[in-house]
């Protein structure tokens, strides 16, 4: 029992991790203002240098927090620093199979007491005990702006996990999955209102965007990945980009920090 309740390797800083110039070599900075992000000083990095994000250093985060997390992938290092650091409840979404099975085997290696690593790696291992992982849930299901049956397609190196409703590396093979708006997601678990959403879903976050604004749900603290900043599936990819930036700008969110084509953005009136 104390193998089982014993903290594994740790990968990423339990303390607060200084964030430097979040801005730097981000594409997302033609869309903002700059003036606008907030100090170095006051923001926190949490999880690994891939599958990390920004939140402010004074997040209001605590158990009583509950954070969605729209794509895992094989590597949910900052989803298990949320709950280490802050005691979060998490909801995780993604349904591509070997995500599912990522998180599945990182429950059976925490029973039994033994390491496992993030994302296949030899030298990166997560750092969660039993009692912790049991604030994390694991959703089979995709985030969308429908409630409704989607292909998903595989990425063109068989090696990445990543899939996409949209199609955005233009591949053949996919898989087709549930998937459920924020509002049904919500409703089936019985949740009113989250602090935290993570949305990094392949080139389908505009959809999911418009639909939040449309319900009304933006929560508190709204972390996306942009991903036509690096895979543009034509010319007016800056000009989507764009608009829908401004959609949440004007819906009420502030954005505080930017780090390649993520954006961590914070709700004026609920900080």
């Amino acid at each position: 029992m104390n193998n089982i309740l014993k903290s594994i390797t740790t990968f990423f800083h339990r303390r607060k991790t200084c964030v430097k110039a979040p801005s730097d070599e981000s594409p997302l900075t033609a869309f903002i203002d700059s003036g606008q992000l907030a100090s170095p000083n006051s923001l926190l990095r949490l999880g690994t240098k891939y599958g990390g994000w920004i939140i402010p250093v004074e997040s209001g985060l605590n158990e009583d927090s509950l954070c969605y997390l729209a794509g895992a992938g094989e590597d949910i290092s900052f989803d298990c620093a949320l709950t280490q650091r802050f005691g979060c409840k998490n909801r995780i979404i993604d349904p591509t199979p070997r995500a599912i099975e990522h998180f599945q085997k990182l429950e059976q290696a925490v029973r039994v007491g033994q390491r496992f690593p993030v994302n296949n790696s030899t030298t990166e291992f997560y750092d969660i005990n039993a009692t912790q992982l049991e604030r994390l849930s694991f959703l089979p299901v995709g985030l969308s702006d429908k409630d409704i049956e989607l292909r998903f397609f595989l990425p063109k190196n068989p090696d990445h996990v990543s899939c996409s409703t949209v199609n955005l590396q233009k591949t053949e093979t996919y898989f087709i999955a549930q998937c459920y708006r924020l509002k049904t997601i919500m409703a089936q678990q019985g949740d009113t209102v989250i602090d935290l959403l993570k949305i990094d879903i392949e080139g389908a976050e505009y959809a999911v965007i418009r639909d939040l604004i449309a319900s009304s749900l933006l929560p508190r603290l709204l972390l996306i990945e942009f991903d036509e900043t690096h895979t543009p599936q034509d010319t007016d990819a800056n000009e989507r980009i764009r608009t829908h930036i401004h959609l949440l700008l004007n819906a009420g969110m502030r954005c505080i920090a930017v780090e390649g084509n993520n954006m961590t953005l914070i709700h004026h009136t609920r900080n």
